[in-house]
């Protein structure tokens, strides 16, 4: 079991091991073929994977090239850490040497008046932490957004460069705005001399406007009305075509009796016939329903104006019909 856990231990490691070397060895070939930009990214990559003294002085060395001389003087320091080499250890501390007096620093200054609640600053759209603020921080040569927010303020940004060698810039964060204040109060109008009083003047009393004639039960109505019409359309479509399906049935088997070669046809036909007689009884029923209820809200909902008007519905049946009686005073 013991051996078993170390073999999965170092398997990894080893599969680390050699991605990290593979990234290094091309990035030594693109070194060598001058593609300088290139290379330090395969470095980088590279020493992110496992980081090694030797990988982390070839990566100062490319950045050096490529004239970017505090991620060098930072990559030279980094390998200081973990050289064990002699030799290594003292080319890392002379180049960390040789590189601090051509650095370049920025510093951002951020005075206690700026300092307001919730404060953040970026650089590069990156955040800058607070322990960098008012500090000579070595920076790559090159332009650079220095922005912050603040909650309740307006944002700020400026663009500063910086030379790649020997530069000190500084760059002031100013109070920022307050958004409240951004819009100025209205002043209040000029105070003029008090005038005289002016005697109010009568206003004739206009009568009460008459109230419309479509309430809301009246809306409901008219509604309703419609639905009362698209179901007797509906119906008589629907007759019709009960109608079209059983002349169709009776036309391939005019005898019930007697069998015939269309049989099923016309017993389909004759199914489609009496499902289409049902559903036209059905809306011609809908749209007697629709029609009352259309009748009766119309007639109970007049403008309040108006003079009550009472409705009473009674239904009314009888051995061969049934229906609804509707009285009142209109």
């Amino acid at each position: 079991m013991t051996s078993a856990a170390l073999l999965l231990a170092i398997a990894p490691a080893r599969a680390q091991s050699a991605e990290a070397e593979a990234l290094f060895n091309d990035a030594s070939r693109l070194m060598a073929e001058g593609k300088i930009a290139e290379a330090c990214e395969a470095f980088e990559a590279s020493n992110r994977i496992e980081s090694r003294a030797g990988t982390l002085i070839r990566l100062g060395e490319c950045r050096e090239l490529n004239h970017q001389l505090a991620s060098a003087w930072s990559a030279y320091k980094d390998a200081l850490t973990r050289v064990r080499d002699v030799h290594k250890r003292d080319l890392a501390r002379g180049k960390v040497m040789a590189l601090e007096p051509r650095l370049s620093y920025l510093t951002v200054l951020v005075s206690d008046e700026a300092r307001v609640d919730g404060l953040a600053l970026t650089r590069n759209g990156r955040p800058l932490d607070p322990g960098l603020w008012n500090r000579a921080a070595p920076i790559d040569g090159g332009a650079y957004v220095i922005g912050g927010r603040a909650p309740g303020h307006e944002e700020w940004s400026t663009t500063v460069t910086v030379p790649p060698e020997g530069g000190k810039i500084s760059v002031e964060v100013p109070k920022f705005k307050e958004i409240i204040k951004l819009v100025a109060p209205a002043e209040p109008p000029p105070q003029g001399p008090s005038a005289a009083p002016v005697a109010a003047t009568p206003v004739e009393e206009l009568p009460p406007a008459r109230p419309g004639r479509l309430t809301t039960r009246r809306m409901i109505a008219i509604g309703a009305a419609g639905a009362s019409v698209a179901a007797l359309g509906a119906g008589f479509v629907l007759g019709l075509q009960a109608r079209s399906r059983r002349s169709d049935a009776y036309a391939l088997c005019p005898d019930p009796a007697t069998a015939c070669a269309d049989a099923d046809r016309a017993n389909a036909l004759a199914r489609t016939s009496h499902a289409r007689a049902l559903g036209a009884d059905i809306s011609f029923g809908a749209a007697a329903a629709a029609a009352i209820t259309a009748s009766v809200l119309w007639l109970s909902g007049p403008p309040e104006s108006a003079s009550p008007r009472h409705v009473s519905i009674a239904p009314a049946l009888s051995a061969h019909q049934a229906g609804l009686v509707i009285t009142g005073g209109f």
